[in-house]
């Protein structure tokens, strides 16, 4: 039995050393305006958005309509009309709990907004929506 367990614990060791080598893929970074005029998003919103929005509102995701939709990679570059638009859109697929879309949690439960993100991007959104409302 010591026989085999001296070469497995080694086997095992050396697989733990190589799995620490491989890279991982790199998080997508969201641009963000820091103008006066942009929409601004601090750091613990864009983790949210990072870790639950981006999959599918990106330029190379795979669901064409969400593509369309939204991509957070153009918000920095949107006008005062646009900011308006998607700040008016993201209330209302938030207070519905529209997003994510039921089938995209049931693949992906880890997608579900948790209750806390969901507060901490309603009261983003909040203080976007009175900043482009000049309140």
């Amino acid at each position: 039995m010591k026989n085999i367990l001296k070469p497995s614990a080694v086997l095992f060791a050396l697989l733990m050393i190589s799995v620490s080598f491989i890279s991982k893929p790199e998080a997508i970074e969201v641009t963000v305006s820091v103008e006066q005029d942009g929409i601004t998003i601090p750091e613990n919103i864009q983790l949210i958005i990072e870790a639950k929005c981006m999959n599918c509102h990106k330029p190379d995701a795979r669901n064409e309509k969400a593509r369309e939709k939204l991509q957070w990679e153009k918000v920095a570059k949107m006008n005062k009309e646009e900011q308006a638009h998607l700040i008016a859109e993201l209330f209302e697929v938030l207070e519905e709990g529209k997003m994510p879309p039921a089938r995209t949690v049931e693949r992906n439960p880890e997608s579900k907004l948790t209750d806390d993100e969901t507060k901490a991007l309603l009261a983003w959104v909040e203080v976007e929506e009175k900043r482009i409302k000049g309140k």
